[in-house]
């Protein structure tokens, strides 16, 4: 666990800048459970799905038809917002005496998916995965989803965003590029 300071003064206060994947899995799911209920849609995504070994923030994807977002700093009580806007929320949460950073991406149903694999990832992937959209013809707008022709031909799932640019479907621990190629790409 690597640390840094967050406040000056007599009662410092220390944000974890990593977690070892077993805790980041323990410490998802807990916050999961505890703000379920704003959300009509919820999954942790980041480098948390990816399965990394150690796991800088913990990442969401959610979707609420209601006022959900200004719900969520009172459920986690105690954390201390970092940011809030229309369509995110970071904070830090109390974690072992520390804090740890968690973001909340807000997406619709409609860009459910495309949200989903964005704040997955990983970057590398990501910058891939536009590079072959757009040597497809088509683009990959992170707010909206897989464009062709100025129309979105997918973007509420991961699963038809990749076969709509005629991909197999990756699990997320094997999002990585090695060598400029995605490691789950057979050729």
């Amino acid at each position: 666990m690597k640390q840094a300071k967050l406040f000056g003064g007599e009662e410092d206060q220390l944000v974890l800048t990593q977690l070892e994947l077993a805790k980041a899995q323990i410490l998802a799911e807990q916050i999961k459970s505890m703000v379920k209920p704003l959300f009509d849609k919820l999954e942790i995504v980041g480098s948390t799905r990816r399965q990394k070994l150690l796991v800088g923030d913990i990442d969401f994807v959610a979707v609420s038809a209601d006022c959900a977002w200004s719900k969520i700093v009172p459920v986690l009580k105690d954390s201390e917002v970092i940011c809030s806007g229309k369509s995110i929320v970071k904070l830090n949460f109390p974690f072992e005496n520390n804090f740890f950073q968690v973001d909340f991406y807000r997406a619709t149903r409609q860009t459910f998916g495309i949200q989903e694999l964005v704040r997955t990832g990983s970057a590398d992937h990501n910058m891939w995965l536009a590079g072959y959209a757009l040597s497809n013809g088509f683009r990959l707008k992170y707010s909206e989803g897989l464009i062709k022709d100025n129309v979105v031909v997918a973007g509420d799932s991961e699963e038809n965003v990749f076969a709509a640019l005629d991909l197999q479907y990756p699990e997320p621990q094997f999002r990585e590029i090695i060598d400029g190629k995605p490691v789950w790409l057979k050729t």
